[in-house]
């Protein structure tokens, strides 16, 4: 298959080029198209991609491409998205899907008139370790689930301290970029989400383009509750899950690919001992198998599993590993959180319990 990527920024370099080389068999990059033509044929030359245009209709209309992959900033996708389908092609979108509900209706009526797919790019569902975790919790390794949390640090020097970073404009601000992966990661265990709650704080005043660099927020189903911290203060990386059910609790690492079946009914000496040496096996073993599959080039990015999914879907004629609908689903309850934060953010400090929202900022924010 025929693959034109728009957009040749960092999430093209780092994750969606080097994706695509590795299903070189099964798909090929003919084209790239960006803006910025200096940078579009610095990127070609790094990963031998042959053509390079700075029009998107004009790429549509030589290339033919059969996949269209986004990788633009969020506000454009909808109308790239609707392009590219209208022009025959199946669509590859980053996430968030599209800023509003109504533009990704519009994605979906456009895919639905054009007989094409749309992928969303939900990546870190294909964690190893999460898709273990899903199916343990359907097997009922946990008991009946009741609950989850999930805590991401993002390096200050990745986007806080970027003035000029496009994430910053984003309704919510940073909320906007990181969010959603906390909003789909929820879905996969609570759907639907019906109500949020949100706590933001302006914490760094030395970046006073960044409009809060600490996030709490809370997304609430029928009956269960995840809880998430979102931190840009600190120079570490970091994303963890923990899910809990009556009879157990999983800890996974994204990064390292550890799953841990957190099992401490008691707390005699001699269950947390067993415990204890249980954990540190499962977070050894795991992170030993990453690295056996890194050094013998069998590791897969969570990119690259996506991409693999939705051209076997295409191929298959079956249903996208992300299908446009769980796409809007995030939007919605991004939306929700967004205009919950924003309600009160022009008030210096504003706390109240009827809103669901907290907001803090220093004197000199």
């Amino acid at each position: 298959m025929k693959v034109s990527i728009v957009g040749t920024g960092f999430i093209a370099t780092h994750k969606h080029l080097p994706a695509w080389r590795r299903l070189a068999k099964q798909a090929q990059v003919v084209a790239l198209c960006d803006l910025d033509r200096a940078r579009g044929e610095a990127v070609a030359r790094q990963f031998g991609v042959p053509r390079v245009y700075t029009d998107v209709e004009e790429m549509l209309a030589r290339e033919r491409p059969d996949i269209v992959d986004i990788c633009t900033p969020p506000k454009t996708h909808m109308p790239l998205a609707v392009q590219a389908l209208e022009a025959g092609s199946h669509v590859l979108i980053e996430k968030p899907m599209a800023v509003t509900v109504e533009e990704c209706d519009r994605i979906i009526q456009a895919a639905q008139a054009t007989g094409r797919k749309v992928c969303v790019v939900h990546s870190d569902l294909f964690y190893p370790a999460f898709m273990r975790a899903q199916e343990m919790v359907a097997k009922g390794a946990i008991g009946t689930f009741t609950g989850m949390h999930i805590f991401l640090a993002t390096p200050v020097d990745y986007i806080t301290s970027k003035p000029d970073h496009w994430a910053h404009r984003l309704p919510g601000g940073i909320l906007g970029e990181t969010g959603p992966h906390t909003v789909y990661l929820t879905l996969a265990f609570i759907n639907p989400i019906r109500d949020v709650q949100i706590h933001a704080q302006k914490i760094l005043s030395e970046y006073p383009w960044s409009p809060f660099e600490d996030y709490r927020y809370t997304l609430i189903g029928d009956r269960a509750v995840s809880s998430v911290t979102l931190t840009y203060t600190t120079d570490q990386w970091a994303a963890k899950v923990d899910l809990w059910g009556t009879q157990g609790i999983l800890r996974v690492d994204l990064e390292s690919q550890s799953l841990i079946h957190y099992r401490r009914p008691s707390l005699n000496s001699t269950t947390i001992g067993f415990s204890a040496l249980r954990e540190a096996w499962q977070t050894v073993s795991g992170t030993l198998r990453t690295s056996l599959q890194v050094l013998t080039r069998r590791f897969q990015s969570t990119h690259g599993i996506l991409m693999r999914k939705f051209l076997e879907s295409i191929q298959n004629g079956t249903e996208s590993p992300v299908p446009p609908e769980e796409g809007r689903e995030a939007v919605r309850v991004m939306d929700l959180l967004v205009r919950k934060l924003e309600a009160r953010s022009q008030k210096p400090e504003h706390r109240s319990q009827e809103s669901g929202v907290s907001i803090q900022k220093p004197e000199s924010a």
